[in-house]
């Protein structure tokens, strides 16, 4: 019984590939005749159904990736221009790099900004600060449509060398 719904399956399987004609008497017999015709297929493609990607779905790589107005350079000048270095840090010589993750919707709105590695709370309060207020970005894209995707930022905060006292970084490992 088992080896004949083999022999079915597999002639069903074949039968849609090149043509198969198979002969079986009765549940319990073996297939008695099988003859295979070797007959060009022709199938046609109507339509490639792919699935539109779930709305609330967070991307973390897209066949176009998020971009800021004017690309990374002009993002590079926005967090120069708009980064306020906190007063207390500076006091300190404290710097680093604080790197933020953030999702750039398909409306090209910011949301969900959060520090994933923290330097120090008043830097890392400042890079959240400076990336809440960006301008609207190109959204990402994935299958022609726009697409939430997670974005990751190092945001750098440096002073020159002759007021630096400590580096918060290596402070935060010692």
């Amino acid at each position: 019984m088992k080896r004949t719904a083999l022999f079915f399956a597999l002639g069903l399987i074949m039968a849609s590939v090149v043509g198969v004609n198979a002969q079986v008497i009765d549940d319990n017999a073996d297939v008695v005749g099988l003859s295979v015709e070797k007959q060009p297929m022709c199938v046609e493609i109507l339509e490639v159904f792919e699935p539109k990607p779930d709305e609330n779905a967070i991307f973390q790589v897209v066949e176009t990736q998020p971009e800021f107005p004017g690309g990374m350079a002009e993002l590079m000048k926005y967090l120069q221009k708009n980064t306020r270095y906190p007063k207390v840090c500076k006091e300190q010589g404290l710097q680093g790099r604080v790197i933020v993750q953030f999702v750039v919707n398909a409306d090209s709105t910011i949301t969900d900004v959060n520090v994933v590695k923290p330097v120090n709370p008043y830097l890392d309060q400042e890079a959240v600060r400076v990336v809440k207020a960006m301008p609207k970005w190109k959204p990402g894209e994935q299958r022609g449509e726009p697409v939430r995707v997670r974005f990751t930022l190092p945001v750098t905060f440096r002073l020159p060398a002759d007021t630096v006292k400590v580096d918060a970084v290596s402070a935060d490992k010692k």
